[in-house]
């Protein structure tokens, strides 16, 4: 995925490991082309961490232990670094219970303010809580949820009725994903739906974040919405399609390929 993340900046917190663990950690980042200047190190918080079970038929148990997310928030990052980015994902609302809600909001509209295309996601994780999501929603410029977790918020809404009323509360651009039924684009009062591409699902750990991958590589490549919507679809095929995150997803020729069959 090196032809993804040409210019990605990383802000993480670790902790409890060494320091040759600590370096092995921003290789492996720096190998896969991200900027690792953002790499924080947090003295007195374990590192969060995450096993997950995997099924017969691809779908996953977490057992996940939170650390440091449980405190991490707007004073961790170097802001003029994170801000001088042409895009910025806030990837796990509900996630980051010290940063969900007003910090995550200032940030994300002093990236408007500076031009920055901005994109929400959420990781369930103790959500879904609709507070921090309206606090957030006017200063995104895409909004990426998965439909079943927002069910949560908005219970027996149809994909339509639910991007209707996520842009009513101020998103600019909402795009559901719905796993094998492909995904929901919306902006203004029209809404599209996209289909999924055909895959032989092996692991779905990573779905939605190979799909966000592929959509923003997309923009960045200067597609419009709704076939950047079609390279999500494809990059997250291509993900659930191997064991792991993100190990079977190719170079972006070749998810663009597959997006436009």
């Amino acid at each position: 995925m090196d032809s993804f993340f040409s210019r990605v900046v990383v802000a993480v917190v670790v902790a409890d490991v060494n320091q040759q663990g600590i370096d092995k950690a921003v290789r492996e980042l720096e190998q896969a082309g991200v900027d690792t200047s953002g790499f924080t190190v947090s003295q007195t918080e374990s590192t969060p961490f995450t096993f997950v079970a995997i099924h017969g038929d691809g779908e996953r148990t977490f057992i996940h232990t939170p650390g440091a997310n449980l405190s991490f928030t707007l004073a961790d990052l170097d802001l003029e670094r994170v801000l001088a980015a042409d895009f910025l994902l806030y990837h796990d609302l509900w996630v980051l219970p010290a940063f969900d809600g007003q910090p995550a909001a200032t940030l994300l509209a002093e990236a408007q303010k500076r031009g920055v295309t901005t994109f929400l996601d959420e990781g369930f994780g103790y959500g879904p809580k609709r507070d921090p999501l309206e606090l957030m929603l006017p200063y995104c410029d895409y909004f990426t949820p998965s439909y079943d977790d927002l069910k949560g918020i908005f219970p027996g809404a149809s994909p339509e009725s639910m991007a209707a009323e996520l842009l009513a509360r101020g998103a600019k651009n909402v795009v559901l994903k719905m796993g094998r039924e492909g995904c929901l684009v919306a902006r203004d009062k029209d809404s599209h739906h996209v289909p999924a591409c055909s895959a032989q699902v092996l692991d779905t750990t990573g779905a939605g974040d190979c799909w966000d991958a592929g959509f923003i590589a997309a923009l960045a490549h200067g597609e419009d919405f709704h076939q950047a919507a079609r390279v999500g679809n494809a990059c997250a095929a291509f993900g659930i399609e191997a064991v792991g995150g993100s190990a079977g997803v190719p170079r972006y020729e070749d998810v663009c390929r597959r997006a436009s069959l």
